[in-house]
């Protein structure tokens, strides 16, 4: 389980805190791409790479990320390094011997609103695309129940997965933020 979280996100140290053991923090720095970030992180620990979770603020097909945004428009020209996240990965560290990944492997993106309107549904089903795994996401707010916010992703492509949370329950209660 690999963690991405944006610089632009309230209490992200909350955040990074409150991961699940085992998980692989990556603290995104605003000053470099962020797509090309994470995916120098999956494929650091793509031998062992089961699920991404990205988290940052969002809206209707498009995540915001504090290097600039990722949408509709400028997928196309992500598409090569966005297919490698999970497309096929290495049997073992530093194996030349490359697997499918599993039906199991899945994508979360917390960010507001992302899977809302015709564009939300559109950049979601692009994406699902390039990464071959389901890809989960929601058409509201993300995060603190107390703003109207909820850590359930409804909206999953191609189908519904069961996604494990990459936060206790404890984060989850507390944050005090929305993405």
């Amino acid at each position: 389980m690999l963690v991405a979280i944006d610089a632009s996100v309230d209490h992200r140290d909350a955040l990074a805190a409150g991961a699940l053991n085992g998980a692989k923090l990556l603290m995104l720095d605003p000053h470099q791409d962020a797509i090309r970030q994470v995916t120098q992180a999956v494929h650091r620990f793509a031998h062992k790479l089961q699920s991404l979770h990205i988290v940052t603020h969002g809206s209707s097909g498009s995540l915001h990320f504090s290097s600039g945004d990722l949408n509709l428009h400028n997928l196309p020209t992500y598409a090569a390094e966005i297919e490698s996240w999970f497309r096929y990965r290495p049997l073992y560290p530093d194996s030349a011997v490359r697997v499918q990944s599993s039906t199991e492997s899945f994508l979360s993106l917390y960010a507001c609103s992302l899977a809302s309107g015709e564009a939300g549904e559109a950049f979601l089903k692009k994406l699902q695309f390039l990464v071959g795994v389901s890809v989960h996401a929601s058409k509201g707010k993300v995060g603190s129940t107390v703003l109207n916010g909820s850590w359930q992703l409804e909206i999953a492509y191609p189908f519904e997965h069961r996604a494990r949370f990459p936060f206790t329950d404890d984060l989850l209660e507390t944050y005090e933020a929305v993405l």
